[in-house]
């Protein structure tokens, strides 16, 4: 735990300076938006893989993904799934963000959820067929210092599709409207861990694309 409150206050620190099988086992629930929901954050990967930590859209400036296993990268092709406006059509610049085994540590996506409630938050996930297969969810309201799963508690462990089998993106999305300490706050982080055998592989790695954070003006 020491090592994630450490990783996670160094990605602050970064933020800081930049800104100077098909089925999945346990599927979350499709998120129900409304037409008061607002995009809030927005990742699309098709920059250079430090510039890409940072969202492509934001509405704070204080939100940051890191990774905390062996390495990340981008990586072409990206997905059009739960992509926005232009990233729909696949070009010369789509990417993805790349997780490289061994998946020794979280992906943690720090996400400020100041002045908006009812937050849902989606993304286009695929492996490659080394890479970790299954994921838990927690998240955390305080900063990193605890971490739960509350909200989301039937849908926290999932598996995930591979690039080669099923040469696609599937889309996971996690509703966290249930929660009201996830509301109004500038601490709200979600870690994605990675489990199962494939995992410790010195090989393959995990891709997301695409990440969308929505939430309601409060």
């Amino acid at each position: 735990m020491k090592k994630y409150l450490l990783s996670i206050a160094l990605l602050t620190f970064i933020v800081a300076s930049c800104v100077k099988d098909r089925n999945v086992t346990t599927p979350p629930p499709p998120p129900v938006n409304t037409k008061n929901d607002t995009l809030m954050y927005y990742w699309n990967f098709n920059t250079d893989s430090i510039s890409a930590l940072l969202p492509t859209f934001g509405v704070t400036t204080n939100a940051a993904v890191s990774y905390l296993g062996a390495s990340s990268d981008t990586v072409q092709p990206g997905a059009t799934l739960n992509a926005i406006g232009a990233d729909t059509m696949l070009n010369a610049s789509s990417a993805a963000l790349r997780l490289r085994n061994p998946a020794n540590g979280p992906f943690v996506i720090v996400v400020p959820t100041t002045g908006y409630k009812n937050i849902v938050i989606k993304y286009a996930e695929d492996h490659t067929t080394k890479g970790a297969t299954t994921n838990v969810v927690t998240y955390t309201v305080n900063g990193g210092y605890s971490w739960k799963n509350t909200a989301i508690s039937n849908y926290a462990s999932y598996t995930v599709d591979s690039v080669s089998t099923y040469n696609g993106f599937q889309l996971i999305s996690f509703d966290f409207s249930s929660d009201d300490s996830v509301n109004n706050n500038a601490n709200f982080q979600i870690m994605i861990s990675f489990t199962g055998p494939a995992a410790a592989n010195t090989s393959g790695n995990d891709r997301f694309d695409n990440i969308t954070v929505y939430g309601q003006r409060q």
